[in-house]
């Protein structure tokens, strides 16, 4: 299982996959200037945006966010793919493709095993 975990070291300086909540962005409003927020990096949250934890074990890292100022709606990113976290810069647009590209090649789909909560090496997590 340690094999399909990267270091969150590592992950800032190589290609790290994460699990995909939905291929496009999230229409958030409600936010005050100063808010500090924790975005869901991995995808395997269930208050997307936000961070629940769920992350634990994978060795990706929410990242941490203030709201820079109040405004009705901001667009941040589901697809977890975003060159610039946490908003949305339509990396998505070809994600569904390459997602089933990279799942197919996974040099680590070996341990695609239930046990697994995510590989960072393709974006595969197990079906619940």
């Amino acid at each position: 299982m340690a094999s399909c975990i990267r270091s969150v070291t590592r992950a800032r300086h190589s290609l790290v996959y994460t699990e995909r909540d939905i291929y496009g962005p999230y229409t958030v409003g409600g936010l005050t200037k100063g808010d500090k927020k924790l975005w869901c990096a991995c995808g395997l949250s269930k208050k997307q945006p936000w961070c629940d934890g769920s992350h634990k074990g994978t060795g990706i890292q929410p990242t941490q966010w203030t709201v820079p100022h109040s405004q009705s709606l901001y667009q941040l990113c589901a697809c977890k793919y975003t060159g610039s976290p946490p908003y949305c810069d339509a990396a998505h647009t070809y994600l569904p493709t390459a997602v089933k590209e990279r799942q197919e090649r996974c040099t680590r789909a070996c341990a695609h095993t239930p046990e697994v909560k995510l590989c960072t090496g393709c974006g595969w997590v197990p079906d619940f």
